[in-house]
């Protein structure tokens, strides 16, 4: 096993996930030059501009030049292309604004975070969803993207004209506004309280589908689990898990059972050595964890048979199963930073010129020229 404080040490001194190196002549030539400074309009429904769809509506907002706008006649009748972030927050709604907009003439983008239920689910709802997706994926002004590689599941090109990686698989890239004094603390007593084990964190709101129940259970009810391990977590746990999370805090778990700031949680991240990602099966989609985890270069933690589980084979990232946590398995390696910053560059290249692609436009801002190799999120 790798000697974890040794290991974030050099993870927090050499990781190269600040910054990253590219060029914007990579993007396709297709694009309009003439349409560089053309805005963007992005719609998200009313989905609110809070957690992980608020740091998504951030990131495009610096990424491209647009501007926020209600659904509306004014939306649906602009010349600017629309962009949805999120297309789950109200499926029906994009699909009318998507056919409105080709009868115009008009072109219409969205992400698509949680495709797989749309494309395997049996439910009435969902096979609407599936056929109306299916149904766009055939208009030429219609752009339907998921966060999840085709790779993944090939079947996903019936409902989706192309795909990204995640945008917090390589969020770094545009800097951070964290304060990097309070990530340190929070790293350090993390460490402190570890005392040379290996640290387990599991990061966000803490509920059912984030597996906390069992992430939980495994630190409580393993007595083996303790001498070896820390388990850490940061976030609002569940009021239906409550009685798990004082168990957890008693047998000497480290809880920040609140609202945890950013720089907490990059702090949680510079203490990991492995990152709970081990989701229940109601929750099987990319994740913004995991891509952070990734960024950093930080081993892990899957169900068996998950998407997550699948993008960590697809990228050759670190991982081990809930099951060999348990049994003891030996914890991976994590991946050397300049390797894991190389690979965060690739996919976020690739992935803003296939959003330039679809919305038709240069982005505002190249992320990807050299700055400061040494900065850490």
């Amino acid at each position: 096993m790798h000697e974890p404080a040794a290991a974030l040490r050099e993870r927090q001194a050499n990781h190269g996930g600040g910054t990253f190196v590219g060029s914007m002549a990579e993007l396709p030539p297709q694009i309009d030059h003439d349409k560089g400074a053309a805005d963007v309009l992005l719609v998200d429904f009313g989905g609110g501009n809070h957690g992980h769809r608020g740091q998504y509506n951030a990131m495009l907002a610096q990424l491209f030049r647009l501007r926020t706008a209600p659904f509306g006649p004014a939306m649906l009748l602009s010349r600017r292309v629309v962009l949805v972030p999120q297309i789950e927050v109200a499926p029906g709604l994009f699909f009318m604004t998507c056919l409105i907009r080709t009868a115009l003439g008009l072109r219409t983008v969205g992400l698509l975070l949680r495709p797989l239920p749309a494309l395997h689910g049996t439910s009435l709802r969902l096979r609407i969803k599936r056929a109306a997706l299916i149904l766009l994926r055939q208009l030429r002004r219609v752009s339907v993207l998921t966060i999840i590689p085709f790779a993944v599941d090939p079947a996903l090109s019936r409902i989706a004209r192309g795909w990204i990686h995640d945008l917090q698989n390589w969020d770094f890239a545009l800097g951070s506004a964290t304060d990097p004094a309070q990530s340190a603390l929070t790293a350090s007593q993390v460490r402190g309280a570890a005392a040379g084990r290996t640290v387990c964190v599991a990061i966000g709101g803490q509920n059912r589908a984030k597996g906390f129940d069992r992430f939980a259970a495994l630190w409580s009810d393993n007595a083996e689990m303790r001498r070896a391990f820390l388990f850490a977590f940061g976030g609002t746990v569940s009021a239906d898990l409550s009685a798990a999370a004082a168990r957890f805090a008693e047998t000497g778990g480290y809880a920040l059972n609140r609202f945890v700031s950013d720089a907490e949680l990059y702090g949680l991240y510079q203490a990991a050595d492995l990152v709970w990602c081990a989701y229940d099966p109601s929750y099987d989609q990319a994740s913004g964890i995991l891509g952070r985890a990734m960024q950093f270069g930080i081993p892990v933690v899957v169900r068996k048979g998950s998407v997550i589980e699948r993008l960590c084979h697809l990228v050759d990232h670190p991982h081990m199963t809930e099951a060999a946590l348990a049994q003891g398995a030996a914890v991976p390696l994590p991946i050397a930073p300049h390797q894991a910053a190389a690979r965060a560059r690739a996919q976020g290249r690739t992935s803003l010129a296939r959003l330039a692609e679809a919305l038709g436009t240069l982005p505002a801002i190249d992320p990807f020229v050299a700055a400061d190799p040494g900065q850490i999120p």
